[in-house]
C-alpha cells in the first residue's frame, strides 16, 4: 500500500528542502519524490488536521535567519499558506498546543522558547520569545550555555515541559489559556553532565520519561498534575557502552502505551531499544537492534511500522517489531534526513 511521507533534511546544497515521497512499504518502492525547494534546511514537523508546519534550523552563527512554514495539504498536495522569515536561528523542535492555536519552538542555539500563533486556516503570526534560559553545566563542549532542545505539553494540557541540554534542567511552565504565553513555575535539576534532550509521557499520564543525550540515561518522574514532577528512578540504558559512545536522540511510546522506544548513536553502539512498559516505573528491555546508523529520529506509524531517519546514512529505514524481534522491511535514499512524518 502506498503512503505519503514528508522528510525534513539538513542538506545545504541543490537538494535542500522538504521532500514529499510516495512510497510503497510492502514492495519497498519509491513511487514519486518531490522536493519543496522553497523550504530550507528543515529539522522538524508539527501537524494540525490538514495543516503541516515545518521548522527551519538556520545556522546558529546566523542570527535571526530561521523560518517557520505553514502548508495546507489539499487533495494530497502541499499548498503554501504563509511563512515567518528571519526568526530566531538554531531552533530544533516544535510542537503544537492542544487547542491547535499556538506553536512552541525550542531554541537550541539561543536557549529560548518561542511562540507563534496559528489561526483556523493555518496562518502563522505573532512570533515572539516566551522564555530565555541562563546558565551552563560541567560539559564544557556541549553545556557552555543553555540549549533548549525540546518542549511538550503535560497530559492535562495546562503546562509545558522543556528539556535544557545545556543546563541539565527540565523546566515546567504554566500556559496562559487565553494567549498561549508561558510562565516558569518550577525547575528540575538532572544529574550534572546528563544533558536532557527529549521526553514523553505515559499513555495514562502518570509518568514522564526524560532521555538524556550525553549519557544515554533515562530519568523517570511521576506526574501528579498541577505541573508537578516527582523523581522516581535513574536508569543507565546501556551500562557497557563507553562514555564516548553515548549520544541518544529520540524517545517515543506506541499508541497502545505498552512499548517505549529509544535510540543511541555511537560508532560501536548505534542501537534502537524497545522496552516493555507493563510496569511504568520499571521499563524492561525486550529488544535491541544495532541495525541502525546514527539515527536522528524515529516515527511510530499507525500500522505498527517504525520509520527511522539515519542521518549520516542518507536513508529513511522502515522496521517492524514482531515476535520479540526487530527486522528491516525496506528503506529509501534521501540526503541527511532528520525527521519524517507520514500523511
Amino acid at each position: 500500500m502506498e503512503r505519503t511521507y514528508y522528510v525534513a533534511s539538513w542538506n545545504q546544497d541543490e537538494t535542500e528542502g522538504v521532500s514529499r515521497i510516495v512510497y510503497d512499504k510492502e514492495n519497498d518502492q519509491v513511487l514519486s519524490c518531490t522536493l519543496l525547494d522553497y523550504i530550507r534546511r528543515s529539522t522538524y514537523f508539527a501537524r494540525s488536521g490538514d495543516y503541516l508546519f515545518v521548522l527551519t534550523e538556520a545556522p546558529i552563527a546566523s542570527p535571526d535567519s530561521g523560518c517557520i512554514t505553514s502548508l495546507h495539504i489539499v487533495d494530497g498536495k502541499p499548498v503554501l499558506v504563509n511563512r515567518l522569515d528571519r526568526v530566531a536561528s538554531g531552533m530544533t523542535h516544535l510542537t503544537i498546543s492542544g487547542d491547535q492555536k499556538h506553536l512552541y519552538m525550542s531554541g537550541y542555539g539561543t536557549g529560548a522558547i518561542y511562540i507563534a500563533d496559528v489561526d483556523p486556516y493555518g496562518y502563522l503570526s505573532n512570533f515572539r520569545t516566551g522564555y530565555v534560559a541562563s546558565g551552563s553545566s560541567i560539559n564544557k563542549k556541549r553545556q557552555e550555555s543553555p540549549h533548549i532542545h525540546f518542549s511538550q505539553q503535560t497530559p492535562d494540557g495546562e503546562y509545558l515541559c522543556a528539556c535544557d541540554l545545556g543546563t541539565d534542567e527540565v523546566l515546567v511552565f504554566m500556559i496562559d489559556p487565553l494567549n498561549g504565553d508561558i510562565t516558569l513555575i518550577s525547575t528540575l535539576k538532572t544529574p550534572l553532565g546528563y544533558g536532557p534532550r527529549h521526553m514523553t509521557f505515559s499513555k495514562d499520564g502518570r509518568y514522564a520519561y526524560v532521555l538524556c543525550e550525553l549519557t544515554y540515561h533515562l530519568l523517570i518522574y511521576a506526574y501528579e498534575g498541577t505541573g508537578n514532577l516527582e523523581f522516581i528512578r535513574d536508569i543507565d540504558l546501556y551500562p557497557e557502552a563507553p562514555a564516548g559512545q553515548r549520544q541518544c536522540s529520540a524517545i517515543k511510546i506506541n499508541k497502545e502505551g505498552t512499548l517505549l522506544y529509544t535510540i543511541n548513536r555511537g560508532q560501536e553502539t548505534n542501537c534502537l531499544d524497545i522496552y516493555d512498559l507493563s510496569d511504568g516505573e520499571n521499563p524492561k528491555l525486550i529488544c535491541r537492534s544495532h541495525d541502525v546508523y546514527f539515527s536522528r529520529d524515529l516515527t511510530l506509524l499507525d500500522d505498527g511500522y517504525i520509520a527511522v531517519c539515519n542521518q549520516p546514512g542518507d536513508n529513511v529505514q522502515f522496521l517492524k517489531y514482531e515476535n520479540g524481534r526487530l527486522y528491516e522491511t525496506g528503506r529509501f535514499a534521501i540526503k541527511t534526513p532528520v525527521s519524517v512524518l507520514e500523511w
